[in-house]
């Protein structure tokens, strides 16, 4: 069976074998199911039917084990069953986790993995996979791959995004050493070709710092993960110890990552009030707020089209406290907060749970941020960010002249 039709299964018995997470829920439920739609395997409550999906599921395991020619793995289509099912809710933020994919996703958060060393997404528009940015110095950002490719394929299979992201990573993880071949389309000048890439171990470097035109501090952030408060807060506290007269944070072409990381790094820097707030299904209402810390010296945050979730969080309460400045172009506009179930046998279920908004009780998801001070890259610039001098810079050189004026 071709892999399509393997995830078409996924997705037709998706509804089947989910049951197996949902028969507490709904057995303990005081709405009790009443007669419903057998073939749907949906009660009129809304609640599954379980024994009629079980026994449709067991129908379709035996029609294949009888008649079909081919091998069938019974664990990869179960699998496959429940992406199926999760992938039905229509969020591509929202997602079933395998084992391998969810131990994955711990590694990355926790900064250490094998891999190429890239951020990607889900490009909404086409559906496919969307490089945010290589990690500085990994063997993505050595190969040439920049931010706003396209990976369409992974040692020639096609891969898509959505749910499909979790296997595409699985597919580009491997063992140190190994080589992957990761199949690129590149926008900008409409070319698609091979780039083989040898997995190395990846220790990301979250936060890098120095001092620039003399006595102006920068720090670049390039995601959001649980190394990086401390990596901040090390890097902020030597700037300051230098006397510096001004600071630049950059979180251009940053993803974003764990929300108590940048409320934490916020706290630091913004004044005494409302960082951000989340707002979940039931109309409930979650503040994370600042201390009476916040920076005594100009502050300018760098932010493009790449840069998505905590970075605009950071962004926007920079933005609405009035405690610094923004320049760059408009933000990715994701204003959408993850929350990661365990499912007890190592799989998990990441669902959008709720939606964020600045300060100002402003939404920016499908809107992003535009800076005050709007200040477009070429492309051509934009793609080279960090291999880029200083002084070709010019979203950097702008943030440089607002902190000269206003010292």
């Amino acid at each position: 069976m071709s892999g399509k039709m393997n995830y078409i299964l996924g997705i037709i018995s998706g509804l089947a074998l989910a049951v197996v997470f949902w028969i507490a829920i709904v057995a303990f439920s005081p709405e009790q199911p009443i007669a419903g739609n057998a073939s749907a395997g949906i009660t009129s409550t809304g609640n599954i039917d379980g024994s009629s999906i079980s026994h449709k599921l067991n129908h379709i395991h035996q029609i294949i084990n009888t008649h079909y020619i081919g091998d069938f793995d019974l664990e990869h289509a179960i699998d496959l069953m429940f992406s199926g099912f999760v992938y039905g809710v229509g969020d591509p933020y929202t997602a079933y986790m395998s084992i391998d994919a969810f131990n994955t996703f711990r590694e990355t958060s926790e900064g250490t993995f094998v891999g190429i060393g890239v951020s990607i997404t889900t490009d909404l528009q086409s559906g496919r996979i969307l490089v945010i940015s290589p990690f500085e110095g990994s063997p993505a950002f050595n190969a040439g791959i920049l931010p706003g490719d396209k990976i369409i394929r992974v040692d020639g299979t096609e891969v898509f995004g959505g749910d499909g992201v979790n296997e595409a990573v699985r597919m580009m993880r491997g063992e140190e050493g190994t080589l992957v071949t990761v199949t690129i389309f590149r926008q900008s000048d409409g070319t698609t070709f091979d780039v083989p890439i040898i997995r190395e171990l990846i220790q990301i470097e979250t936060v890098r710092s120095r001092v620039i035109d003399d006595n102006i501090g920068y720090i670049r952030i390039s995601q959001f993960d649980r190394m990086t408060y401390e990596q901040f807060r090390n890097a902020y506290n030597r700037l300051m110890e230098q006397n510096i007269t001004g600071l630049v944070i950059d979180v251009r072409n940053n993803p974003g990552g764990l929300l108590d990381v940048v409320a934490n790094i916020a706290n630091i820097i913004v004044p005494e009030g409302i960082i951000t707030y989340t707002e979940y299904a039931d109309g409930s209402r979650e503040y994370l707020r600042s201390d009476s810390r916040q920076i005594e010296i100009p502050l300018v945050v760098l932010i493009n089209g790449n840069s998505a979730s905590a970075s605009e969080i950071l962004a926007g309460a920079v933005h609405d406290t009035g405690i610094g400045t923004l320049v760059g172009s408009t933000s990715f506009g994701k204003g959408l907060v993850q929350r990661i179930f365990p499912l007890g046998d190592g799989s998990a279920v990441r669902v959008t749970v709720a939606r964020y908004f600045t300060p100002n009780g402003i939404s920016i998801n499908g809107e992003g941020i535009t800076p005050p001070i709007y200040v477009e890259m070429p492309a051509e610039l934009a793609n080279n960010l960090l291999i880029l001098a200083d002084d070709d810079d010019i979203q950097l050189q702008e943030a440089i002249r607002i902190i000269r004026e206003k010292n």
